[in-house]
């Protein structure tokens, strides 16, 4: 019965834990709320619009049809406490005017322990492990300027010996206005429960536009998680100083919802390029429990 009641207050621990980057959660899976790739998360998160590489699997699948060339990206972030996500994606386009991705989205925390009865040492150690794998497939110019994606998804989540699993969906749209301006809207996490509680579903809607003869980028999303009844406004900027450096920032209004103080919301962070290899930082502090560091290494080829 105590075993029961410790893995109890874990699983609630571990729930609350995994929505610390994304707000106060009432949802199972919460890790898939935390956002990958270092360069939209250092512009706030606004990365419904935002032309991009493997990563659009995890944004917004219908930004896959504008890619011109295969990509491969691989995020890690350093979280808080024996917390740590990533991810791994691959995008290609195909003949005709089409794309497919995949990509896997992980977190885990490390060495919790487990005890029997009130002991100073655990009897055991274990471990949290979330997993979603994802396939996507999008279509460009199914008008002039419009594309059309989607992502089917399988989520696992285990705690010690007990596991969930859940499908679900996303769906994406990229309108590209003309050379500056380009909408984007996505579904995401549309699909089953996943063990008794229901997935993160969100809506992500914005616009990015190029600036300065292109040297800048700003970029708007609104985003509702429908099943947390929470709504952020996502700002975001991206400067390129020449063809090998970029810097960026961003802040996300509705934060102070999460009351956590300090520069929640605030993000910052920086790029690099050198022929087809690319490198994004990204930093975003959570107030009273600490920053986060996110990394992300890139090919195009």
């Amino acid at each position: 019965m105590k075993l029961k009641i410790l893995l109890s207050t874990v699983v609630i621990t571990l729930s609350a834990s995994g929505a610390w980057a994304a707000g106060a959660g009432t949802t199972g899976a919460s890790f898939l709320k935390v956002g990958v790739g270092a360069r939209p998360l250092a512009m706030g998160s606004a990365g419904s619009a935002v032309e991009t590489d493997a990563n659009a699997v995890n944004w917004n699948p219908g930004l896959l049809g504008n890619i011109k060339e295969r990509s491969v990206s691989a995020s890690y972030n350093m979280l808080f406490i024996d917390e740590s996500q990533g991810f791994v994606g691959y995008a290609a386009p195909i003949e005709g005017g089409s794309a497919w991705g995949v990509g896997v989205n992980y977190l885990t925390v490390a060495d919790i322990e487990k005890r029997l009865g009130d002991t100073d040492n655990p009897d055991s150690r274990f471990s949290n492990n979330n997993t979603a794998v994802s396939f996507s497939y999008a279509r460009s110019e199914i008008r002039p300027g419009l594309s059309l994606g989607a992502s089917f998804k399988y989520i696992q989540q285990k705690l010690d010996t007990h596991s969930d699993k859940a499908m679900a969906m996303d769906l994406g749209a990229a309108y590209k206005v003309n050379s500056d301006w380009t909408a984007g809207f996505a579904v995401q996490n549309l699909g089953s429960k996943i063990g008794p509680d229901k997935l993160p579903l969100t809506f992500k809607g914005g616009a990015a536009v190029k600036l300065l003869d292109g040297k800048l980028l700003a970029a708007a999303d609104l985003d509702w998680l429908a099943n947390d009844e929470r709504m952020y406004l996502d700002l975001g900027g991206e400067y390129a100083l020449g063809k090998y450096v970029a810097f960026r920032a961003g802040y996300q209004l509705g934060r102070s919802q999460d009351k956590l103080g300090g520069l929640t919301g605030f993000a910052a962070g920086l790029g690099a390029k050198y022929e087809k290899y690319s490198f994004d930082y990204a930093y975003v502090p959570f107030g009273d429990l600490g920053s986060t560091h996110r990394m992300t290494v890139g090919y195009r080829f």
